[in-house]
């Protein structure tokens, strides 16, 4: 079993090899792009942008979702804006605190050995503000940048989706342009194969015609026939009378009474 893998998979290499390193690979791939080609020209068209339509309503449901990743960025967005007001409103309080406390500590006065009890105390007062204020400063330091950073975000996001719908609104346009020329190609297909059935009824009227045209040349023919070839039986003569035979003889001669003088002698 292990050995008809192993050959397989050395046929499989090699066929891999033959492909791609000789010219059977070129036309292997020219022959899978004409199939394709083939196939595809067999899909009729109505079909083809019917397909593209359905892919386009496909972006829907992705600008639903970029929409609401986008309004979810917005929100996050405004709620770093007023967390850096509220930091520098602290500040601000901070350092009205601080400038008090700098200017009450100078006043203060010391004992023979340069120190007091309340000025000790209202250093490290003073000392908790100025590192709680650095800490503070820093932090908004950080989150304007933060803000700076994702305020770009937004803007590339928003400029993204515009292009999304736009991009949309102009296949959906591309579509309907594409599909009202190819109604306009099947009206003109179909004007087309009347005509074509005109040149049929045409030549069938010819044909009949034609055939019409044999039946009088034959009829005529056959009443020809009839009246040259086919001779009508002789009809014996009827016996005439005596005075007819008289009359006629009369008529002949032209006139009576020298037949009746010629019959005396």
């Amino acid at each position: 079993m292990i050995r008809k893998i192993a050959i397989a998979s050395v046929a499989v290499v090699a066929g891999l090899f033959i492909l791609n390193s000789t010219h059977l690979g070129s036309y292997a791939r020219t022959a899978w792009k004409k199939v394709k080609a083939t196939a595809k020209a067999q899909i009729p068209l109505e079909n083809q942008l019917e397909v593209i339509r359905n892919e386009v309503s496909q972006f829907m449901p992705e600008l639903r979702k970029q929409v609401s990743g986008l309004a979810a960025e917005t929100v996050a967005v405004q709620g770093l804006r007023h967390e850096i007001v509220d930091i520098r409103t602290n500040l601000d309080k901070q350092r009205t605190k601080i400038v008090a406390m700098k200017d009450e500590l100078r006043t203060v006065k010391t004992g023979l050995e340069g120190r007091s009890s309340s000025g000790d105390r209202l250093r490290s007062r003073l000392e908790r503000d100025v590192a709680s204020y650095k800490r503070c400063a820093d932090e908004l330091k950080a989150k304007e940048s933060l803000l700076e950073a994702k305020e770009q975000a937004l803007e590339a996001d928003k400029e993204k989706l515009a292009n999304m719908r736009s991009q949309k609104e102009q296949w959906e346009v591309q579509i309907a342009q594409m599909e009202t020329e190819l109604k306009l190609l099947r009206t003109a297909q179909t004007k087309c194969a009347f005509q074509v059935d005109d040149s049929k009824f045409e030549r069938i009227k010819g044909m009949l015609a034609d055939v019409r045209n044999q039946i009088n040349v034959q009829r005529t023919e056959n009443d020809m026939w009839g009246a040259f070839v086919n001779d009508s039986p002789a009809v014996e003569p009827k016996a005439k009378s005596t005075a007819q035979v008289i009359k006629e003889a009369e008529e002949i001669l032209g006139d009576s009474s020298d037949l009746k003088v010629e019959a005396r002698k």
